[in-house]
């Protein structure tokens, strides 16, 4: 039998072909990253932001002030009786709520007491008369039987001969029977206590035959002509407002409408008073008074009398103050913080621009220096805002002229 050697060929195939592959993979890839195309640089595209402006213009501006504060009567008193004695006659006016007159007769004490001591004082007083007169027939007698008294007579002997300190003395009591006289006469007066201005009784505490002394209350009344409104205010916030003796000779000071929102959004008209002395302590604030004439409407006749302003209710007040001139309104959102706001140039981009703010109230602010006539500032709200980027704004707008509102506190 004859045995058979395989070719070589298939062998040096087998381990040539996957060189084959190598190299041209290798010569494929080589040929992909020459052929790859090139990326040109390209100037990054300026975003443009859409904002919302509003054209400077300036105009005039009421500053209106709004504060809180609690009713408090002008004149306020507690009466009590000067004497002691059991109540005789009470009015029938005096009692929680009563209107008085000037004068009318409140209560009544029992005044026979009184009305005795008096004519004791008067008996007294005849008694003290009789005296002088004795004594001055005594000096009568006297200056006859001593007119050849001795040369060494002295002054002092001569005159307690005639009488002249007996004399004296009678005199001083007839003064002290006078004065006591006066005095229980006014006992007897003092027994009628009487209403001491137009008043409201406030509370009244007394009774038929009750007995009161000195230190009995008989009643609190308050003024009615005018009640008085303790209010508090931003010191930074008067000059903006008519103080009486602080920046005007003028008795009334700023405008003041009065709103009691108990009483159903009730309104009346008052005015600045005057400024008190001391800040509060807790929130360091100015305190005013603002006064408010017939604060219970007893002018207006019965059918067509408001709600009467009540002591101790918190009512709202409005302010007039002064007028500024040249000045222009802004949205608050516009304000990039205290100083400053974005106003777009020329060349729409934005530029941050300082300002000088007058006046600061809800929503808005006034600004009376840093924007010229036709400055465009912005007015919409910018999350990312930086200096000369650019936007580009709807339709601007004429800011509208503002109209007086109710303002707090800055």
């Amino acid at each position: 039998m004859i045995a058979r050697t395989q070719s070589p060929m298939p062998r040096l195939r087998r381990a040539i072909l996957p060189l084959v592959f190598v190299i041209a993979g290798a010569a494929i890839a080589g040929w992909l990253v020459h052929s790859k195309p090139e990326a040109r640089p390209q100037a990054p595209d300026d975003p443009i932001t859409f904002v919302e402006v509003e054209i400077a213009q300036p105009t005039t501006h009421a500053v209106t002030v709004a504060v809180m504060g609690v009713v408090r009567a002008e004149r306020e008193v507690t009466l009590q009786p000067e004497v002691s004695g059991r109540v005789v006659e009470h009015a029938k006016a005096l009692v929680d709520g009563g209107l008085v007159k000037a004068g009318d007769p409140l209560v009544r004490l029992d005044a026979r007491d009184y009305a005795s001591a008096v004519e004791i004082s008067k008996a007294d007083l005849a008694q003290a008369r009789l005296a002088v007169r004795e004594e001055e027939v005594q000096r009568t007698v006297a200056q006859a039987e001593w007119r050849d008294a001795p040369p060494d007579f002295s002054e002092q002997s001569r005159a307690y001969v005639m009488r002249e300190p007996h004399l004296d003395a009678a005199q001083a009591r007839v003064s002290s029977a006078r004065t006591r006289i006066e005095r229980a006469k006014r006992d007897v007066g003092k027994t009628l206590i009487r209403a001491p201005f137009d008043a409201v009784v406030l509370a009244e505490s007394v009774e038929l035959g009750q007995l009161i002394g000195p230190q009995t209350p008989v009643a609190r009344l308050a003024g009615i002509d005018r009640f008085w409104i303790q209010a508090s205010i931003p010191v930074s916030q008067l000059p903006f407002l008519e103080i009486p003796g602080v920046n005007t000779d003028q008795a009334q000071g700023s405008p003041a409408t009065v709103i009691d929102h108990a009483a159903g959004e009730l309104t009346r008209e008052g005015f600045v008073l005057r400024l008190l002395p001391a800040v509060e302590e807790r929130g360091r604030m100015a305190q005013i008074v603002i006064a408010v004439d017939d604060p219970l409407g007893l002018r207006v006749p019965p059918g067509e009398r408001p709600t009467p302003l009540l002591v101790g209710t918190y009512v709202e007040a409005e302010l007039r103050g002064r007028t500024l001139e040249g000045v222009v309104a802004v949205p608050r959102r516009a304000m990039i913080d205290d100083a400053h706001l974005w106003v777009v140039d020329a060349e729409q981009r934005l530029r941050s621009r300082e300002v000088t703010v007058a006046w600061r109230e809800r929503g808005r602010v006034f600004v009376k220096a840093g924007l010229r006539v036709g400055d465009r500032f912005v007015i919409s709200n910018l999350p990312v805002a930086t200096e000369g980027m650019r936007v580009q704004q709807t339709e601007p707008a004429p800011s509208p002229t503002p109209t007086p509102t109710p303002v707090g506190p800055s």
